[in-house]
């Protein structure tokens, strides 16, 4: 049976959360976890591949620490869960699609949890991630209203910036005008 997850509070601008929990099977945690020790990060990682893609992260819960004023007391769950979370621009079906085929690594990680169909069938694929999705208490983002590519304009820009003011230290204002405008 399906759950069905509204999209009020998965939304902040133009940015959408997803959040997932998954059971992984008995037995299979700790291949999981050294297997997500080892992925690779930054631009060498898997989700460097997926353009709208804002953050994402992968991780093994095997206990929750209690949040409270006693921060001592920790549950140990019973099976351990995979939570996957990610920010992305636009909807999240065009973003699974992506993820179902531009990253394999989902059939290693997901692989190890309970019910997961793989990545053969878009529309198993798809109904998994959703049947395991979680509904957010709170999702902020830094910047909702910008898109990955405006981000990364943003940051080239700044790049840009910084170079020119360390290779314009000492012009005069007629040089220094001149080459801020031939150079933006």
């Amino acid at each position: 049976m399906r759950r069905r997850i509204s999209e009020r509070g998965h939304r902040i601008g133009g940015a959408y959360e997803l959040t997932t929990f998954a059971r992984v099977l008995p037995g299979r945690a700790d291949e999981l976890e050294a297997y997500l020790a080892a992925l690779p990060r930054g631009l060498d990682g898997p989700f460097a591949r997926i353009a709208t893609l804002h953050i994402a992260r992968v991780q093994l819960f095997r206990a929750l620490v209690h949040q409270g004023p006693k921060q001592r007391r920790t549950d140990v769950l019973q099976n351990a869960h995979l939570v996957f979370t990610s920010t992305i621009d636009g909807d999240l079906d065009p973003y699974l699609e992506q993820l179902r085929s531009q990253v394999p690594e989902c059939d290693e990680w997901w692989g190890r949890c309970a019910g997961y169909p793989g990545r053969s069938d878009p529309a198993a694929f798809r109904s998994f991630v959703r049947g395991i999705q979680a509904q957010p208490g709170l999702f902020q983002s830094a910047i909702p209203t910008a898109s990955v590519v405006e981000i990364r304009e943003a940051l080239d820009l700044r790049e840009r910036v910084l170079d020119f003011a360390v290779e314009a230290q000492g012009l005069d204002a007629a040089e220094l005008q001149a080459r801020f405008r031939a150079g933006f």
